[in-house]
């Protein structure tokens, strides 16, 4: 598994998708349908939570290649993003 053609496809397709979850919500609010507005929320949370699907893969591909320093890089930093995240949520 190549570890850079993975990760840029996951934030590629992620952006993407949350790009067309977005216009589906602005398309909805305009046209004054119910949940217009959750669907763009539900947009910008795909866009948000991309880089940290990056970040899974990122750390899945170089578990699978062996290349255990730089794995554990990525686990470290995920559980500093968790860490992050669960204390801002915390703090709301």
């Amino acid at each position: 598994m190549n570890t850079e053609s993975s990760t840029a496809s996951v934030l590629r397709y992620g952006s993407f998708v949350g790009i067309v979850i977005i216009v589906i919500g602005l398309a909805a609010h305009l046209m004054d349908l119910a949940h217009g507005e959750t669907i763009m929320i539900a947009g910008i949370a795909a866009i948000i939570f991309t880089p940290f699907g990056g970040m899974l893969v990122s750390f899945i591909a170089l578990s699978l290649n062996r290349e255990t320093r730089y794995a554990v890089s990525a686990l470290a930093l995920i559980a500093v993003t968790l860490a992050g995240m669960l204390f801002a949520f915390w703090l709301r």
